[in-house]
């Protein structure tokens, strides 16, 4: 069971950095890249293994490492070079307007994956209040809970909040005080499928709220502010490599499969509830103007992220989010 489940480990960086081939030039930009064990990463491995980033003579490495507390001091000294994530997540604390990281694209979009799963009894998010709610406090699915609240008045204070390891949703649940558990897939399938508790239920989904557990691509400010055209060669192989995909998604996990170290059938199942950005959807997401979806969602997580103290105040749009590459990514370029 490696799915979604595995999103929430730790891997040490660097032990998966990829090496060059013996005898292999080193290519005249590099970029390395940390981020999470998590399949909507797999358009870097596929971009890598395509061809794409050599075409525009870009060597990228990368390593699995889920924990901020490594990954944004080596932004801030230049260990590193880019990470993914939620958007969410990359604006909670520590992060203030002054730390390294420029958002310069999205990658994928959570359809599905993430979600809260409630007993009998529990129909609405209103029937909540006053309830045992179960979840790691900056998970999809507690941040899907405090924006669903939020629409009616509420919020997480409203609920009595029970701190717990995602990794153990299924047994939590078991708990007949549990009215409502934050997981993902697989085991939020699996809960509903299985729990002894008969009348539980998906009672929330990142399908419901189509774009705002959105995965993003983060680099080095300073950096990306002396070599924007490198940052662009990386937007274009992951664009390339999510083409692909969408053309053809048994080749792409073919490819990228055994970089997790997961049967393509695993992976085929976890990806139904991902959506890839597409070059034309993340113009739609971040426009060089900066109106896109993504100031909304940007504006939604300073409340959610507040309300859950996960941040000490609202982070401006710009320069946080730039999307100044994106208008003309691939003129004069193959994709």
């Amino acid at each position: 069971m490696l799915l979604r489940l595995t999103r929430g480990l730790t891997f040490a960086a660097g032990t998966l950095i990829l090496a060059l081939p013996a005898g292999t030039a080193r290519a005249q930009d590099t970029i390395s890249c940390v981020f999470p064990f998590w399949f909507g990463f797999a358009p870097v491995f596929v971009a890598d293994e395509k061809g794409y980033f050599a075409q525009e003579d870009l060597t990228v490495t990368w390593a699995f490492d889920n924990d901020r507390a490594n990954v944004l001091p080596a932004l801030e000294t230049g260990a590193i070079d880019c990470t993914m994530r939620t958007i969410g997540e990359s604006m909670a604390r520590p992060r203030t307007p002054e730390t390294s990281g420029t958002i310069i694209g999205t990658i994928d979009i959570s359809i599905g994956a993430d979600g809260v799963v409630a007993g009998p009894g529990i129909e609405t998010v209103e029937d909540l209040v006053g309830k045992t709610f179960a979840g790691e406090i900056n998970h999809p699915g507690t941040v899907l809970t405090q924006f669903a609240l939020n629409e009616i008045g509420k919020s997480i204070s409203d609920m009595d909040m029970r701190l717990i390891n995602t990794d153990d949703s299924i047994a939590v649940f078991e708990d007949d005080s549990i009215a409502a558990v934050a997981t993902w897939e697989p085991m939020l399938s699996q809960i509903v499928n299985n729990t002894s508790r008969d009348g539980s239920k998906v009672l929330l989904s990142s399908a419901d709220y189509e774009g705002l557990i959105t995965d993003v691509i983060i680099v080095r400010t300073d950096d990306y502010t002396e070599n924007p055209e490198k940052y662009a060669k990386f937007l274009r192989g992951i664009y390339r490599a999510i083409d692909d995909y969408m053309e053809d998604p048994d080749d792409f996990i073919a490819i990228s499969a055994p970089e997790f170290n997961v049967p393509a059938a695993e992976m085929k199942e976890a990806l139904a509830g991902v959506k890839y950005t597409t070059y034309e959807e993340t113009l739609n997401y971040m426009p060089a103007a900066g109106d896109g979806k993504l100031r909304d969602v940007l504006d939604s997580f300073n409340d959610i992220n507040i309300s859950l103290e996960l941040q000490d105040a609202p982070l401006e749009y710009a320069p946080y989010i730039d999307g100044s590459l994106l208008p003309d990514l691939f003129d004069g370029k193959t994709r």
